[in-house]
């Protein structure tokens, strides 16, 4: 009789295993690093530049991106967010730019590497107005 109970224990104990090692094991591998996700926007609009950042996981990491962000004088501070906006799920920081401003990338990869992050690459409306163009970071 208790091996009877035992069995059926260790039956369910073994049952249950094997339901949760698919989703343990797909928890535990990592498919492929940040900078390499396909996150990149299909559309971009005239006043916005989008950059992807890697290591940004958290509302969090977009305060701290925002304090150095809103000095830059073409950063449109009086939108939602001041102006700064995080997908942290796809790793893209949206910056709203001021009417007919134009941005410094060099100041903006600047201003996120001091907030301890790795910018990627920028994400801009292209010269015809409809494409969306893109400029690789130096560093």
């Amino acid at each position: 009789m208790i091996t009877t109970q035992i069995s059926k224990k260790i039956s369910i104990l073994l049952f249950a295993a094997l339901l949760a090692a698919p989703v343990l094991i797909a928890g535990l591998v990592d498919k492929s690093s940040p900078s390499q996700t396909k996150s990149v926007p299909q559309v971009v609009a005239a006043d916005e530049l989008i950059i992807k950042v890697d290591g940004v996981v958290c509302s969090f990491c977009a305060n701290g991106l925002r304090k150095g962000l809103c000095k830059l004088n073409f950063v449109d501070t009086k939108q939602k967010g001041q102006g700064i906006r995080l997908d942290a799920k796809n790793q893209l920081l949206t910056i709203k730019l001021k009417k007919d401003a134009k941005p410094d990338l060099k100041k903006v990869f600047e201003s996120i590497r001091k907030g301890g992050y790795k910018p990627v690459e920028a994400y801009s409306k292209g010269k015809d107005g409809k494409s969306v163009r893109t400029q690789k970071s130096d560093k």
